[in-house]
C-alpha cells in the first residue's frame, strides 16, 4: 500500500486482519495523500510544543466493562492533559453520553477549535465500519496529527506486539496496547444511573462498579508513566466520588450541544464553565 517500506508495517499490526477495499475508499476519501501526510506529521512531531494523547476504542458493545473507558478523557483532561478519544458511536456510548448532548448529531465542529477551548475532543465515528477497519482508520488518523505523543489502543483485536514497537520507533511516538475482555460484563448501559456513578453516595452495586471501572482506568493512567498503578486508582476513584468527572463532561456536553443548536464552529462558543 505504501512506497516506504517503514510504512508497510501498519497493515500488518492486527493479526489476521487486513486492509479491506472499503477502508481504503474510506481513506483515499480522508486524505488527498495519506503517505505524505503521515511522515510530514513524523517529521513535526519533534517540533510541536503540543503534547495530545489520541485514545482509539474498538467498539463497546453492550454490557462490556470497557464502557469505562469512555470516561477515560475526562479523567486525563482533569489532569490536565489534552485528549481526543475516538471510538464508533455504538448503542452504549450514545445511552451514556446522549443524557447530556445530542451526540448522535453529525457535528460540523473543528476539532482542534474544541482541543483549544476545552482540551478534550470525543471523536465518534459511525457504525460503518467493522473492527479491523475501524482499527486502522483510526490508528491512521492518530499517526497524522504531528501533535499527538502517546497513542492508547484499547480493543479486543490481536496485535503484532513487535510490528507496533516499529511503528513505535518510526514515528518516535508512544504506543499503549490495552486489551479488553469483550466477556466481561456490566450492566445495561441503559439502566446505568449516572448520579449513582459520578457522585459521591452510592450503594453497594455502584461501589464495587465504580470500583471496576477505576481499575480500568488506572491501567491506562499507569502504561502512560505518569502514574504507578495505586496512585491511579485512587485518582480515579477519588474524581467518580468528588464529581469531577462529572464537571468535565456537563461543561464539554453545554459546549458541544451549544455548537450543535447554533451550528456553529467550536471557536465561536462562550464556555459555561
Amino acid at each position: 500500500m505504501f512506497v516506504t517500506e517503514s510504512l508497510n508495517r501498519i497493515p500488518e499490526l492486527v493479526e489476521q486482519g487486513a486492509f479491506s477495499e472499503k477502508l481504503q475508499k474510506q481513506l483515499i476519501q480522508k486524505f488527498v495523500n495519506l503517505e505524505a501526510t503521515l511522515l510530514r506529521a513524523k517529521v513535526l512531531r519533534e517540533l510541536s510544543k503540543a503534547k495530545v494523547d489520541y485514545i482509539v476504542q474498538s467498539a463497546i458493545q453492550q454490557e462490556q466493562s470497557s464502557l469505562a473507558y469512555l470516561f477515560s478523557p475526562f479523567i486525563l483532561g482533569n489532569l490536565n492533559q489534552t485528549t481526543i478519544y475516538h471510538s464508533q458511536a455504538s448503542l452504549p456510548v450514545l445511552n451514556v453520553l446522549n443524557r447530556y448532548y445530542q451526540a448522535e448529531k453529525k457535528q460540523h465542529i473543528k476539532m482542534d477549535d474544541v482541543l483549544q477551548a476545552l482540551n478534550i475532543y470525543l471523536d465518534l465515528h459511525d457504525t460503518d465500519l467493522d473492527d479491523v477497519e475501524f482499527f486502522y482508520y483510526a490508528l491512521l488518523k492518530a499517526l497524522c496529527r504531528a501533535d499527538v505523543a502517546q497513542i492508547y489502543l484499547i480493543t479486543h483485536l490481536k496485535l503484532d506486539t513487535q510490528k507496533i514497537a516499529a511503528v513505535e520507533q518510526f514515528f518516535k511516538i508512544k504506543i499503549h496496547v490495552i486489551a479488553t475482555d469483550p466477556l466481561d460484563k456490566i450492566m445495561d448501559s441503559a439502566e446505568l444511573d449516572m448520579r449513582q456513578l459520578m457522585f459521591k453516595r452510592k450503594d453497594q452495586s455502584y461501589t464495587e462498579l465504580c470500583e471496576r471501572f477505576s481499575n480500568l482506568n488506572a491501567q491506562l493512567l499507569s502504561v502512560s508513566g505518569r502514574y504507578q498503578k495505586p496512585q491511579a486508582k485512587q485518582l480515579v476513584e477519588d474524581m467518580f466520588y468528588a464529581e469531577h468527572i462529572y464537571e468535565k463532561l456537563s461543561v464539554y456536553a453545554e459546549y458541544m450541544q451549544t455548537c450543535i443548536q447554533n451550528g456553529v464552529s467550536g471557536q465561536s462558543v462562550a464556555l459555561f464553565a
